[in-house]
């Protein structure tokens, strides 16, 4: 049996090297890495291909060759805050490290709240910790993180039987599940833009349902991220309620959760809806210069066309900017059967590298929201939700086969651009883009014959009002203007926006 050279990259920039049998333990890397860096050994973590390195594994077990680059991290103390639910129903401040263990925490409640640790134990989004040792890093705790107490079963309930073995065993995998949630210290932002109108509301229910608890579960898993929601209905909603509604990206909970449950449904009329001020408007959102940025488009019909508004808001030219940004967008249609407007979504998902998304049932929204958030921060991120989904038999097939197409965003650009998993080649899926035209004014712009919009903008009031109503006259939209032209290349049409600055009257 030959030694295997071990490279491990360092985020210094240095390479720790290190020759072992395929038959050593992960161990040997984490305490050759640590004694060279003069920290614990259990402050290193090792990742290859994107997934965490179990220490008790062996360097066969994973597949590592001889050369093989190995990525190493380092965690340093930081002081954080975590709140411990206690049996009573009380929430406890503790002010702990996140190198400490439960251990600490145990103890520390012993002494101030009189709770005899070793009648209880401590879980982590309800999932039970059984080795009290370990790092807070490195089962997911961190700032702000919330953690549960519980009273233990008494001994006779928990004395080793058949069923015993079973029942441990998916804990042990969850509590595996969270040595891969590890923040890269990547800024992550996305943005939710959801259609409010009437065939969308079972999808803001769920949404509602479920929101609090969703965000909390990401401000606590990925480290940096900041969250936006967009609400639109369309232009004819915008005197009984609204067109558009957002809140800027944020990573306080409470707000996300109040702009929810506060946004009203609208009725938005006949489609199509106003998806390209939603790609307008997104612009305009508090986006980090360094960060990692998303705009998940969620609807079940297509934009109108520019000659529906005195703006002439061309929805190509709006997702240019967005690429342009660096956004890359999440095309989520809701819809049964693959109507025109599915067009729509795949597009603008190709012209930004993002993902299309087919989602045929509401109940999967929330699903959904994690999974983006989630592949946003970290590949390994979305594969440890994924096998969660497994364990808590929430993974059907239809969750399966989003996860999935959620994944190919970090394997070789938008989904629909590169080989999968099940097979289809790229240059299948190349046929399919090439056949992805709608002879309708709203996608073929030269067929946007109409000279008078329909819909008036008034910049003081951001308000819309029909060509037909009586109103004051309406008012630039913004600094910008915008002039099209367009040139043929065989069905398809290339759009080129002129942006030029106006004062406002």
């Amino acid at each position: 049996m030959a030694l295997v050279d071990i490279y491990v990259k360092l985020p210094s920039g240095r390479t720790s090297t290190i020759q072992l049998y395929p038959t050593a333990q992960i161990s040997q890397i984490n305490k050759h890495v640590a004694t060279e860096e003069g920290v614990p050994d259990d402050r290193v973590i090792l990742k290859y291909q994107g997934k965490v390195l179990d220490r008790n594994k062996t360097v066969g077990q994973y597949g590592v060759r001889p050369e093989t680059i190995l990525k190493g991290e380092v965690i340093f103390p930081k002081d954080i805050t975590v709140y411990v639910k206690l049996p009573d129903g009380r929430s406890v401040p503790v002010q702990t490290q996140n190198v400490s263990n439960i251990s600490s925490i145990k103890s520390f409640l012993e002494s101030t709240e009189g709770l005899e640790g070793s009648k209880h134990c401590v879980k982590v989004s309800d999932v039970r910790v059984n080795k009290e040792s370990q790092p807070l890093f490195s089962i997911g705790v961190q700032e702000e993180s919330i953690l549960q107490l519980c009273v233990k079963e008494d001994s006779a309930s928990s004395r080793p039987s058949e069923n015993t073995v079973e029942q441990e065993a998916p804990e042990e995998l969850k509590e595996a599940i969270f040595s891969s949630f590890q923040s890269n210290g990547r800024r992550v932002e996305v943005v939710f833009s959801f259609d409010t109108t009437g065939s969308m509301n079972s999808y803001l229910v769920s949404v509602r349902t479920n929101l609090k608890e969703t965000c909390r579960r990401l401000v606590r898993d990925i480290r940096n991220i900041r969250i936006g929601i967009m609400a639109h209905g369309d232009y004819c909603d915008s005197l009984s309620s609204y067109t558009i509604r957002h809140i800027d990206l944020t990573s306080d909970v409470d707000q996300l959760v109040d702009f929810a449950e506060n946004t009203p449904s609208t009725c938005g009329g006949d489609t199509p809806e106003c998806y390209e001020l939603v790609l307008q408007r997104a612009q305009q959102l508090d986006w980090s210069e360094d960060s990692a940025k998303a705009l998940v488009v969620i609807g079940d019909c297509e934009p109108h066309p520019p000659s529906y508004t005195d703006q002439a808001i061309n929805w190509w030219t709006e997702v240019d900017v967005l690429h342009g940004m660096g956004v890359k967008i999440y095309g989520v249609h809701c819809n049964n059967t693959k109507t025109k407007a599915y067009n729509f979504y795949a597009e603008v998902a190709d012209k930004t590298e993002g993902c299309v998304l087919k989602l045929k049932h509401f109940s999967l929204i929330t699903e959904m929201f994690l999974g983006v958030c989630y592949n946003e921060a970290a590949p390994e991120q979305l594969e440890a939700f994924t096998e969660e989904l497994r364990q808590d038999g929430k993974l059907t097939e239809e969750a399966a086969t989003l996860m999935k197409e959620i994944s190919k965003t970090k394997s070789g650009g938008a989904c629909g651009s590169s080989t999968d998993k099940s097979g289809e080649s790229s240059s299948n899926k190349d046929k399919d883009k090439e056949k992805r035209y709608v002879a309708e004014p709203w996608w073929d712009i030269s067929l946007d014959k109409t000279t008078t919009p329909r819909y008036l903008y008034d910049q003081n009031t951001d308000k819309w009002r029909e060509r037909n109503e009586p109103a004051a006259p309406a008012k630039i939209v913004s600094h910008i203007t915008t002039s099209i032209s367009t040139t043929s290349h065989g069905n398809k049409k290339s759009v080129k926006r002129t942006d030029k600055k106006c004062s406002i009257m």
